[in-house]
């Protein structure tokens, strides 16, 4: 296996960055890697800026995606500058590089520049040629083989082709994607406080660990690593993982706070339980419900915390609790716990969310008990018609845990409504009691078991159509 950087090096998942010039296709193909529509895409060169980060869906191995601003070395503009140095600064923290060309305008002298770049730092890069649809891919590469990458591919980002191929390639000898989500088999149990700067999260840890062990301080960002600590209650052993607070965008400055959401998705890769911590004064912020977002992509229990609740008047607490039901009832399957970090009020309550979000998430109920489940919601209501026929579930299993992933097979069943989904997925919930953390639900195509065979005609038949087939010649 490569050796990998810093940031996996404590057991995160590796990190690839993709460079490129602008409009070369490199937020499309960071849309087409996490399966998601999280970087904008237009016909405008310069639209990325900052580095966007996201976790790799493609592939068996588990990985971070980081898309970075177009680098152009040319440019006079100061921003379009600072862009190419930061996308270029990211990179030499990631351990493997895309270097995306565009195969329609050809080769130009900025992609020899950053391919010279990144040679000199020592970095691991593939060469991705991109929308090289309907050519011949020998000689799409071809243009770009004085570029003196040992690994090509030719892809379109746009439609899929050759992207699959080149991940296999990239991430050959890594850690599978479901590597990460393993029991620890210390028994302990993993907990990652993550939150905004400044809510609290040190204080917190030092409440829990009983010990200033964590600097703590008034100065948003004090936090800069993610800092791992054990310690044992009532006999159970736990690993806490004190996380940098993650700014917004715009607040944030140099190439390491803008990479701030990096660590905190290898901190949830170690985890097994994450807190999420919001402050009571400030409310639900958007930040919150991004980092939220990270908490449930990443597929961890959850429990989120309502620190310095203690300085709250009766109208401003009931207020908190009705934006938190409005507003996070796309996770309402997370207990809420409202503490006072800084006094300790609450915080013993967080561990019995912790056990059960903890137990929910490496639940192992048996295929017989799912499959009697699937029936029942089935039967108490029924998959929609599609043209006319019916969806049929036929028997489900356990595919994974932490989050538990059930395997539903069927027919048709890429054509479950995302609202029948949903259905599912809280009825499943509810009857195996799974508190604190998010189920993922996978549909499979069941097999025709006559697909490719042919009838085998009796003598009797084989006459008849003899005969009638003379009858057609005539």
């Amino acid at each position: 296996m490569a050796e990998l950087k810093r940031f996996s090096a404590e057991g995160g998942k590796p990190t690839i960055a993709i460079v490129g010039r602008p409009n070369v296709g490199k937020s499309t193909l960071f849309n087409r890697l996490t399966r998601s529509r999280d970087a904008l895409v237009a016909d405008v060169p310069g639209l990325t800026r900052d580095p966007k980060v996201g976790i790799g869906r493609v592939g068996e191995a588990g990985y971070i995606v980081v898309d970075t601003g177009g680098i152009d070395e040319a440019a006079e503009d100061q921003l379009a500058g600072r862009v190419s140095d930061q996308a270029l600064a990211a990179a030499r923290l990631c351990d493997a590089v895309i270097v995306m060309v565009d195969a329609r305008a050809g080769i130009n002298a900025a992609d020899e520049q950053i391919v010279k770049t990144l040679r000199e730092a020592g970095l691991r890069a593939v060469l991705a040629v991109n929308k090289a649809e309907g050519r011949e891919a020998n000689l799409a590469l071809a243009e770009f083989a004085s570029l003196g990458l040992a690994e090509g591919h030719a892809i379109s980002a746009a439609h899929g082709d050759g992207v699959g191929a080149m991940i296999e390639s990239l991430t050959a000898g890594w850690p599978a994607a479901a590597d990460y989500a393993r029991e620890d088999r210390s028994g302990r149990i993993r907990i990652a406080v993550v939150g905004r700067p400044n809510v609290g999260k040190s204080t917190l840890v030092n409440r829990i660990l009983g010990e200033e062990r964590m600097i703590t301080s008034n100065v948003p960002g004090t936090t800069r690593d993610a800092v791992d600590a054990d310690f044992e209650r009532h006999g159970r052993a736990y690993t806490i993982i004190d996380t940098a607070g993650l700014r917004r965008r715009a607040r944030t400055q140099g190439i390491e706070e803008k990479f701030s959401a990096v660590q905190t998705l290898h901190a949830l890769d170690r985890a097994q339980v994450a807190l999420l911590l919001i402050d009571a004064q400030d409310g639900l912020t958007e930040q919150d419900l991004h980092l939220l977002g990270m908490v449930l992509e990443s597929g961890r229990a959850l429990v989120v915390v309502v620190n310095k609740w203690d300085g709250l008047d009766t109208e401003k607490r009931e207020r908190i609790h009705r934006e938190i039901d409005r507003r996070l009832r796309f996770a309402h399957f997370a207990e809420v716990r409202c503490i006072s970090a800084l006094h300790g009020s609450g915080v013993g309550m967080l561990f019995p969310a912790i056990d059960a979000a903890w137990e929910a998430a490496f639940a192992a109920p048996k295929t017989r008990d799912l499959t009697e489940l699937l029936a029942q919601a089935v039967v108490a209501h029924a998959p929609p018609l599609v043209r006319g026929r019916r969806i049929k579930l036929r028997y489900a299993h356990l595919g994974g845990r932490n989050p538990p992933t059930i395997v539903i097979h069927g027919n048709q069943v890429e054509n479950v409504p995302g609202s029948y989904k949903r259905y599912l997925e809280n009825f499943f919930r509810e009857q195996l009691d799974l508190v604190g953390t998010p189920i993922q639900l996978e549909f499979r195509q069941g097999e025709n078991p006559y697909a490719g065979r042919r009838n085998q005609l009796t003598q009797r038949q084989q006459d008849s159509r003899r005969r009638l087939m003379k009858h057609v010649k005539k």
